[in-house]
């Protein structure tokens, strides 16, 4: 096997009492049998350092022919192994220049020599040849010439756009994350890595996904009984006041971090040292000559407000290039012809940006849109059928087995003198009725839209319960509403629809604003039914809950059939509606 100028290799247990000088060819540490061959592909060759929870090595890939870095997970903690598995999803699914690649089979778990249970989380990924930003100030104590801090800018600010484009937020930029991909590695490391003439211009690439976090709700497994943990991640002098108190971070976040990082390399001084002790805002611009439009940029940026940060990536860039112009072509000593070609050149920049931004809102709106109608229609058409089912099989029961009569004698014995002749009736529906709830709250719980959790077997009961409650009490409106001065009862019967709704959505898994969800589905539902009764659009008998007869009847299966399947379609309409618009205007306004 061909492999570097190496006769020893390096065991990365990190409790081996003697790790390192292995010989080559070992396929098992001598000393306490850890694995030397990492997933029968990886060669570990020497100890890099450690950091954090974890401990780094540069490994020998015999596929490639080259070397790639081994970051080791030495901390067994949840939160440690979160933070890592985090790191992982995030490269693997990166494309992109500025981020060290992975392979497919880049993270793996090392076992013990004939041991069964996992012992270290393992990550391999490409090896940067580079200095970090942070050596590089070491390497230049007074601060960064403004062209290469300006430089590095532009290229972090690409990577970023791609991240946040995917909906990742980095949350942990500062000069020790940002690498220097040197392009004269045939280079000495003193020569390659600093070279002057070069650094300002070697490729930037940002490291250590581990506090990378997705913008928004995390979606969590179906079977998954907690969510994740909200890991709080601060670097001090570089993390927003938002990520410091625990709140919700978007892009502005990693903007205000990147920020504050130019600034330091501008100023050669760490940012906490440069805060008003009393507002907390930098007062730097006194430390270093810089332009005055690049130091206002990088003042909003550092913003201690997010709202008042640049939003996006791209409004960045575009502010960087409107500098880069106005030092290429001052306007102060253009001509009036010059002038005015250059507003007009500036003006069709913005316009572009407008439009660029326009088609990327329109293009969001329209997917999310149908993402929203998908998930609508499916949760919609399970509901449905999933009752229909149900009130179907109960119908089966209720006629053909004696079920409905057991039933059906047991409440002859309870209800009131007035209401016992409803017992032959309500003994068969209540099997109808408890089955159709049943397969409505399963169809909705199974198809798992709206941020649910699936919950079956509280759904399903909830489900059950809140279709015979309704219409149950649906029956006695009924029959009161024919005793003389009780007819204006007979509209109450509507309100007993959104009362098996709201019972049926209590029993769902929403990760948040059950109640919102209840309430609201059960006055949808109501309105809905009262709507459609009023309007005349749809036969009377299909909107009354099953009626079961002595007999069995093709009309009866018929109707109830279709009552229980407009009434989940009813119920999956409304919930979609809850979710796309009434809860996220409640997040607006502050209620989580």
């Amino acid at each position: 096997m061909e492999h570097p100028v190496s006769s020893t290799i390096h065991c990365i247990n990190p409790n081996c009492p003697k790790p390192d000088g292995q010989l080559w060819g070992n396929k098992f540490c001598q000393n306490c049998g850890a694995p030397l061959q990492l997933n029968h592909r990886y060669i570990p060759l020497r100890c890099l350092g450690s950091g954090g929870f974890s401990k780094l090595y540069t490994v020998w890939d015999p596929k490639t022919q080259s070397e790639k870095v081994l970051k080791v997970l030495v901390e067994p903690s949840p939160k440690a192994l979160e933070l890592f598995e985090q790191e992982a999803a995030v490269l693997a699914h990166l494309h992109h220049s500025g981020v060290p690649r992975v392979a497919p089979d880049g993270y793996f778990f090392l076992r013990r020599r004939h041991a069964n249970r996992v012992e270290l989380p393992c990550l391999v990924m490409e090896k940067i040849h580079g200095p970090t930003l942070e050596e590089v100030l070491e390497r230049h104590p007074q601060g960064c010439p403004e062209e290469w801090v300006t430089q590095w800018l532009h290229q972090a600010l690409d990577i970023l756009r791609e991240l946040h484009r995917r909906g990742i937020v980095h949350r942990d930029i500062k000069p020790s994350n940002l690498m220097l991909r040197s392009a004269t590695a045939h280079l000495s490391p003193s020569e390659a890595y600093f070279d002057d003439r070069h650094i300002g211009k070697n490729q930037l690439v940002m490291i250590d996904f581990g506090g990378a976090k997705q913008i928004g709700a995390i979606a969590h497994g179906d079977r998954e009984s907690t969510p994740r943990s909200n890991t709080r991640l601060v670097s001090p002098g570089y993390s927003p006041p938002e990520q410091i108190v625990g709140a919700a971070v978007g892009p502005p976040a990693d903007f205000y971090a990147l920020g504050r990082t130019c600034i330091h390399l501008l100023t050669g001084t760490y940012p906490a040292e440069l805060e008003d002790p009393m507002t907390g805002e930098l007062r730097w611009r006194h430390r270093v000559s810089v332009s005055s439009a690049f130091a206002e940029l990088l003042d909003r940026m550092v913003h201690n407000e997010f709202r008042d940060r640049p939003q996006t990536a791209t409004d960045i860039q575009a502010y960087l290039f409107r500098i880069a112009r106005m030092k290429k072509h001052p306007r102060r000593m253009m001509s009036f012809s010059e002038l005015c070609l250059d507003l007009v050149k500036t003006g069709l920049i913005e316009v572009d940006r407008t439009l660029w931004a326009g088609v990327q809102w329109l293009g969001s709106a329209i997917t999310a849109l149908g993402r929203a109608t998908v998930e609508v229609t499916w949760e919609t058409g399970l509901a449905a059928s999933g009752g229909m089912v149900g009130a179907a099989i109960g119908l089966i029961l209720a006629y053909w087995s004696p079920l409905g009569e057991l039933l059906a004698e047991a409440l002859a014995e309870d209800l009131p003198l007035p209401l016992s002749n409803l017992a032959a009736h309500l003994g068969a529906e209540m099997i109808v009725l408890g089955l159709a709830g049943l397969g409505t709250a399963l169809g909705l719980t199974d198809g798992g839209g709206f941020d649910q959790r699936r919950r079956y077997g509280r759904a399903a009961l909830t489900g059950a319960l809140g279709y015979v409650a309704g219409g149950a009490l649906w029956r006695i409106v009924a029959a009161i509403a024919f005793i003389p001065g009780f007819r204006e009862l007979a509209g109450v019967g509507w309100l007993c629809v959104g009362i098996a709704t709201g019972i049926l959505t209590w029993g769902l898994g929403f990760a948040s604003h059950r109640p919102v969800y209840a309430i609201a589905a059960a006055a949808g539902t109501a309105a809905i039914f009262w709507g459609l009764g009023v309007s005349n659009l749809l036969p009377p008998e299909v909107l009354q809950f099953p009626t079961v007869g002595l007999q069995a009847e093709w009309q009866q299966f018929r109707l109830g059939i279709a009552f229980v399947g407009l009434l989940g379609c009813a119920i999956g309409l409304c919930l979609g509606g809850i979710h796309y618009l009434i809860v996220p205007i409640l997040r607006w306004l502050g209620w989580r």
